[in-house]
């Protein structure tokens, strides 16, 4: 669970909250909306709690990394006063959303968890001072919803797309030290995709191969280098396997030398990136030697 805090009287004594597994979809009259369980805690301010105030608006600014501001939430006008006795209550956020911006989101997500930040921000009535205070938060409210949950909750009840969860082991260990250079470039291109870096990201994938190969005395990843590495498989699916990833090799090396004929009309896309980094995984998941 993440929280944020909101100054009162130079103290921090407004505290947001929210459990990334409580974020679920809306549908407001067939347009797509997220739907945030916020939970809220006012406590007294002021040097001797003294400080007289209410909580009269709050505001709310989505975004991440890759794409920026991409949403945003107002709730009011409300009239929630401090408590002498620490609690949490819940206050419910919806933010419209519509096609264009999920399909950003969702681009930039490229099948991982959905993470984005919160900041916030909020309207105060001083009852003793009689005046308006804005009091805004000193960091991001850091939500990071798993996948799986982002998928059966969020993106199944906008029914925008039909997402399928697989869930692909891909190694942190295993093979040795030649193995794990090249899962730190595959983490490297999975950075220059989230970048919008496509052409780069194959060229990165290409490289995480060919490493391989060459640490295992070939020059390439070519049939020979696949061959030695399904050394175990019976010969007739060897022979399949050594055949499919020497042709997906040759794909990845399009981040590289663009074909001669066209070459300002060809362009690696966003799809083409994002089917490569997740062949990668799944190629890296199989040939990886089993402990």
């Amino acid at each position: 669970m993440s929280e944020i805090w909101l100054p009162v009287a130079s103290q921090n004594v407004i505290t947001v909250r929210l459990e990334p597994t409580s974020v679920q979809a809306r549908d407001l009259a067939g347009l797509p909306a997220l739907y945030l369980p916020l939970q809220l805690q006012l406590l007294l301010a002021g040097q001797n709690s003294d400080v007289q105030y209410t909580l009269v608006r709050m505001a709310g600014k989505l975004q991440n990394q890759p794409i920026g501001e991409f949403a945003s939430f107002d709730l009011g006008p409300l009239a929630e006063v401090p408590s002498s006795r620490p609690f949490f209550r819940q206050q419910e956020a919806i933010v419209a959303l519509d096609r264009q911006r999920i399909k950003r989101f969702e681009d930039a997500r490229a099948g991982k968890n959905a993470c984005f930040q919160i900041s916030m921000s909020c309207l105060l009535w001083h009852r003793t001072q009689q005046n308006f205070e804005v009091a805004r938060s000193s960091g991001y409210l850091e939500v990071d919803v798993p996948r799986s949950h982002w998928i059966d909750k969020v993106t199944s009840v906008w029914n925008l797309s039909n997402t399928r969860h697989i869930e692909i082991e891909f190694p942190k260990s295993g093979g040795g030290e030649h193995f794990k250079a090249s899962y730190a470039k595959v983490e490297t291109a999975e950075r220059l995709f989230a970048g919008g870096q496509w052409k780069q990201t194959l060229a990165e994938l290409h490289s995480a191969f060919e490493g391989l190969a060459n640490s295992h005395g070939f020059n390439r990843p070519d049939q020979q280098f696949f061959a030695g590495m399904l050394s175990g498989l019976h010969p007739a699916k060897k022979e399949k396997f050594k055949l499919a990833l020497d042709g997906f090799c040759d794909l990845l090396h399009l981040g590289r030398h663009e074909p001669k004929e066209a070459t300002e009309t060809f362009a690696v896309s966003p799809s083409d990136a994002r089917f490569a980094l997740t062949m990668a995984y799944a190629i890296f998941e199989y040939i990886t030697p089993k402990i």
